[in-house]
């Protein structure tokens, strides 16, 4: 007799979505307090709207034209880059290593993978 508390498990094992690391959910609140204002919201009626950052690193260039990597998305977020200003004096070091490992889950939510 199979135990149906294996059953539930093991089905809820395939369906169930990655959660976000420890890390990735702190660069999601890094994310959504500096950077969700323009990329998503756009509340502030910006002219010229931001790109969407969703699936960042699923090309091989930012959509400027740039490499997509690590170094160079560092760089815009810490010398700004067009409309954008530049976060060195708002984000350290740390909170940047965050928000690159949430970037790099495409944009997933905790609880909307």
């Amino acid at each position: 007799m199979i135990c149906p508390v294996a059953i539930v498990t093991l089905l809820a094992g395939c369906h169930a979505a990655p959660q976000l690391t420890p890390q990735q959910a702190k660069g999601k609140r890094v994310y959504d307090l500096g950077c969700a204002h323009c990329h998503e919201e756009n509340d502030l009626h910006l002219k010229k709207v931001p790109p969407n950052l969703h699936g960042l690193f699923n090309s091989k260039t930012l959509p400027d034209g740039a490499p997509a990597t690590d170094v160079e998305v560092e760089r815009v977020v810490m010398a700004g880059k067009g409309m954008m200003p530049s976060f060195a004096y708002q984000m350290t070091k740390q909170q940047l290593e965050t928000l690159l490992a949430y970037l790099h889950t495409g944009l997933r939510d905790q609880n909307n993978p």
